[in-house]
């Protein structure tokens, strides 16, 4: 037995024979043509990419198709193949030019140090990844499983999962990657284990078809386990199953804090799917919904017909459960073309958010004007603005609000307005001016994820810094608690929308601070819900 530690990036426990998928055996050997000719093949083979991945596409929805969208995007960037028809001119020859490009591509952009970019390399080493296996005669078909197994590569791609039959896939494991790359994302959404950042020596020829004990809690791998670790995650296994049927018997459980106060657990989300599946699943209501999907939707547009259309379906998925969405988070540090930003030296710190609204002024009207009409049509929805930092961002915002407003009331179009406006608290200098914010809105949602991030300095995504990304520093729960006192203060509601709502040990603590809704990952409902069961009846 050999014995691997990783980083958890799914949970989940799981026993199966290894299919390795080692991408970094190479060897193919190229003709180089005249330029001209070698342009001509990136151009046929960049079309012949951008048709395969919307093929996936159209088997895919939610998130994962999204992913696959962004990398038809990438595919059309003009900036991108202006690098690889630059290297074509020196005579590299179009496959080893994509290669060039691609590497520098992504360097460029980890030397930006965000995180979100960062994330976003795998899905373009993905995108030209496709275009160099066409130039190159080799076969896109990522995994040809016919057997259950946990596949082990040196990087999980988000085209992989859209045609991997996951009848056969019982985990993954990486050499590379992180908790928070897309692949990762999906593999929780799918609930396949999954650990990544594991030792290369894992992807040893000598491992297919061995059998692994894979543990996604803890990252432990098990390389031919004896006859007692196959025991132990055998009765783990069963416990597990036991434990998600008597999950199911706390969905209707009311949770109270110790002073006899409910606590609301919530679920965050993507679409109107998403909310459908949350509120089966146990959520009480919508913490939050991302409206920046849309950028990225396959199923939606950022016309006004479909604004509406999405908005409306979103409110009426929630089954007249509180629900709130959060407009559109998007800036420099999120490369969306049809936007044509400006490149920032660090887009965490430039326009972003509702700052934008200064630069794209009638995207944002034409987001509250469908917002306004579909919270008339379907019913009262909390609205919340993101990356607010100064008072104006808010003032300025709402005297847009109400002039879009008054002109669907003259025309007729609306009959009355049912947001709730709020803010969400994810920069320290809103933790410090909860106070004057609050006189505005009537809900704070805390984003821990950017509001630590900011805090600690530390960029969430940065595994080499990810012991100071620390959501339960005093100095986070401090600006936490003051952000819960003046909410109360104001008589206003005040939730926590970020990832650390699903930690047990920091979900505790914001009750004990006061807070009383959570908003979390689906999968993490019921799960944290039981553990705060517990954690208030033994006390």
């Amino acid at each position: 037995m050999v014995k691997f530690v990783g980083t958890p990036a799914s949970g989940g426990l799981n026993l199966a024979k290894i299919k390795i998928v080692n991408r970094r055996i190479a060897g193919f050997k190229r003709v180089v043509l005249a330029p001209h000719r070698e342009k001509a093949l990136f151009d046929a083979a960049l079309i012949l990419a951008k048709d395969e991945i919307k093929t996936l596409m159209e088997n895919t929805q939610g998130e994962h198709a999204d992913i696959l969208n962004f990398q038809v995007m990438m595919l059309d960037d003009n900036g991108l193949k202006n690098m690889i028809y630059q290297k074509i001119e020196e005579k590299y020859g179009a496959a080893h030019s994509v290669e060039i490009a691609m590497e520098d591509y992504c360097a460029r952009i980890k030397a930006i140090n965000d995180g979100y970019l960062s994330m976003r390399t795998s899905d373009i080493r993905d995108a030209l990844t496709r275009v160099i296996d066409i130039l190159d005669g080799k076969s896109r078909e990522r995994f040809k499983l016919t057997e259950p197994c946990v596949v082990v590569a040196d990087e999980i791609l988000p085209s992989d999962l859209a045609s991997i039959d996951r009848q056969y896939v019982m985990g993954f494991i990486t050499a590379g990657g992180s908790y928070h790359d897309h692949a990762n994302i999906i593999a929780r959404t799918m609930g396949i284990p999954s650990v990544c950042g594991v030792d290369s020596e894992i992807l040893n020829p000598l491992n297919d078809s061995r059998m692994v004990a894979l543990d996604g809690y803890t990252g432990e791998i098990f390389v031919v386990p004896n006859d007692a670790t196959v025991a132990l995650f055998r009765h783990r296994m069963k416990l597990g199953q036991r434990d998600s049927v008597m999950l199911n018997k706390v969905k209707e459980t009311k949770l109270y804090a110790p002073n006899g106060e409910e606590i609301q657990i919530f679920a965050n989300c993507n679409d109107p799917k998403d909310i459908v599946f949350a509120v089966n699943n146990g959520a009480q209501g919508i913490g939050l919904v991302r409206s920046e999907i849309l950028f990225m939707s396959t199923v939606y547009d950022l016309s006004l017909a479909s604004q509406i259309r999405f908005y409306s379906e979103c409110i009426r998925a929630a089954g007249g459960r509180e629900i709130t969405i959060r407009t559109f988070d998007i800036g420099a540090d999120k490369p969306l073309e049809r936007l044509q930003l400006e490149k920032e030296p660090n887009p965490a710190l430039g326009m972003r958010g509702v700052r934008l609204m200064y630069t794209q002024k009638e995207i944002f009207e034409t987001q509250i004007e469908a917002l306004l009409v579909a919270a008339d049509r379907c019913g009262r929805v909390n609205v919340m603005l993101p990356m607010v930092t100064v008072e104006s961002d808010v003032t300025d915002y709402f005297t847009m609000v109400e002039n879009v407003k008054e002109r669907l009331l003259a025309e007729g179009i609306i009959a009355r307005d049912r947001i709730n406006w709020g803010i969400m608290i994810e920069t320290p200098a809103a933790a410090l001016m909860s106070d004057v914010l609050a006189k505005y809105v009537t809900f704070f949602s805390i984003g821990t994820n950017d509001l630590t991030q900011y805090v600690m300095a530390t960029d969430r995504l940065n595994t080499n810094a990810a012991r100071y990304f620390a959501p339960h520093h005093p100095a986070v729960v401090k600006l936490v608690e003051m952000v819960v006192q003046n909410a109360l203060e104001y008589d206003i509601k005040v939730s926590v929308c970020g990832e650390s709502a699903a930690d047990f040990e920091c979900a505790k603590l914001y009750i004990e601070k006061g807070v009383r809704c959570l908003s979390m990952a689906q999968s993490a409902v019921l799960p944290i819900k039981q553990h705060l069961i517990d954690e208030f009846a033994a006390n």
